[in-house]
């Protein structure tokens, strides 16, 4: 859901940031046009009649008589302006001047005509007015030519335009940042159940996914494709299942007339009235009819072990005790001439604790030191125990080693799921591995190493290889110390009054 988030994030900062930029494209575009109609207005022949009727009112001249006149220069000046007319009034109203006066503008005017007009119009003529010495100059333009509009600010209100500005733009932008969230929270709810439905498919949950709404056509494809998923793990658990039932089955068929085959041939091998010969064929027959049941219980072990279908008896134990019993058994039940097997145990593993199932950790010790044994001539086969430290966990490292041929690379490559090297003849027993001791058709017989690591595996540890091959190595994690765990054993006398000695151990347990 971190990257719902994420998206979510990014959707309001590119809103906000879109927002920001058309805000701020609006107000060039506002200063553009503001600045377009200040320059029609500049080079308009009205503005022309309002920078020169000052002008004009200075060249207005005075005859002897009382009379009043303008100049040809001032006549020229009202002409290249662009006025319509021009008249002088006196303080009665009358027009004592003029000049290309309509005949629809009178010759006299009261104190509220000139008021109206001085503000408005004349006539429907967009009039500019001028006080002189001589009179009130009046100059007229061409109708149409000036829009007159009245408006009045208090001076509180002009000085606060630029903060009603500021406010503008801070209510436009948190306008647009709402609509951002909202819109991005609307993105998010789309989205959810998406994502929701592909952690579903990572954690092999079952995923329907609403089909409508913005995300509807990639809610029907992730449904689709869940179903198809659902399909193929339900066919390969049908199969697993199968399969390990088939081995099982298997093998409990084959058990009862194998042990009948085993029983006569040792009857056979000890049968004093048969000759030499036929009792040695016998314990040939009693001998690989003994290779076949192990053959047939490690296939039913690994099957089990694959498919998490062998339940593990954990208990605590000591790995160096392990790793002695084990060695002891090795040697009590005979080694062949020419093998040799010590035991190396470090000190610091008499004191750690390990969690685990005993029979299988003892099978998988025996399956290495049973592989160093069938592949090898004569070797010396060297049982080991240290503890290390890799990162912040203690692990008790258990290595098998020999100094024979040493597992080759083409069986490590395939424990460690590592790619074939030089085609497929690895993976389906290449010549690589012919004519080696215990292995003549050259196929690589794993068998008893994969046990080895699906059980290091089942115990949350791994199998590891030399850089040779001659020394397989198993790492575990530690669980405590023997200190600890006499602790944990040694209760005080009023725990086990008051909780009981059962409830103890099943908190312990817990």
């Amino acid at each position: 859901m971190k990257s719902l988030f994420k998206i979510y994030r990014r959707y309001i900062f590119s809103a906000a940031w879109i927002a920001g930029t058309v805000i701020l494209v609006n107000l060039l575009a506002l200063f553009g046009v503001s600045a377009y109609f200040h320059s029609q207005s500049r080079n308009s022949p009205a503005r022309g009649t309002r920078l020169r009727v000052t002008q004009a009112a200075q060249m207005l001249e005075q005859n002897p008589d009382g009379t009043v006149r303008m100049s040809e220069e001032g006549t020229a000046c009202l002409d290249s302006s662009g006025a319509e007319f021009a008249f002088l009034l006196n303080d009665a109203g009358d027009v004592i001047w003029d000049w290309r006066l309509p005949d629809e503008i009178p010759t006299h005017f009261s104190l509220g005509e000139v008021a109206s007009f001085s503000r408005w119009y004349l006539k429907d003529y967009p009039v500019r007015v001028w006080n002189c010495d001589a009179g009130l100059l009046v100059i007229g333009e061409p109708k149409f030519t000036a829009a007159k509009y009245s408006v009045e600010f208090s001076r509180d209100s002009i000085r606060n335009v630029p903060y009603f500005l500021l406010a503008l733009v801070g209510a436009n932008i948190l306008l647009v940042l709402i609509l951002a969230v909202l819109s991005g929270y609307r993105l998010y709810a789309s989205l959810r159940p998406v994502a929701s439905g592909i952690d579903g498919l990572s954690s092999g949950r079952k995923v329907l996914v609403p089909e409508h709404g913005l995300v509807g056509d990639l809610g029907r494809k992730l449904n689709q494709a869940a179903r198809m998923l659902e399909q193929q793990r339900w066919n390969l658990e049908k199969r697993d299942t199968a399969r390990t039932e088939w081995i099982s089955g298997v093998s409990h068929d084959i058990r009862t007339p194998l042990s009948m085959v085993m029983g006569y041939a040792d009857n056979l091998e000890n049968d004093a009235e048969l000759p030499e010969e036929a009792r040695k064929q016998a314990g040939i027959i009693k001998e690989q009819s003994l290779k076949i049941k192990t053959l047939i219980e490690d296939l039913n072990l690994t099957s089990k072990l694959e498919y998490q279908m062998q339940p593990l008896r954990m208990e605590k134990y000591v790995p160096a005790a392990l790793l002695r019993s084990v060695a002891v058994s090795c040697l009590n039940g005979g080694l062949e001439e020419g093998y040799e097997l010590e035991a190396d145990i470090g000190e610091e593993l008499e004191g750690l604790v390990l969690a685990g199932d005993v029979r299988l950790m003892t099978r998988a010790l025996h399956n290495l030191i049973g592989n160093s044994i069938r592949h090898n001539t004569g070797c010396r086969i060297l049982l080991s125990g240290r503890l290390v430290q890799q990162g912040p966990v203690p692990l008790c490292r258990i290595g098998v080693k020999d100094d024979g041929n040493g597992i080759p690379q083409e069986i490590r490559d395939i424990l460690e799921e590592k790619p074939a090297m030089g085609g497929t003849g690895a993976a389906e027993g290449g010549k690589s591995l012919a004519g080696q001791p215990g292995n003549p058709s050259g196929r690589p017989h794993i068998m008893g190493l994969r046990i080895v690591k699906q059980i290091i595996n089942a115990h949350g540890g791994r199998m590891e290889f030399s850089g040779d091959g001659r020394e397989v190595i198993l790492l575990l994690p530690v669980t405590g110390t023997l200190d600890t765990e006499k602790k944990k054993e040694k209760k005080k006398w009023w725990e086990i009054l008051w909780y009981g000695e059962n409830r103890i151990k099943t908190l312990e347990k817990n």
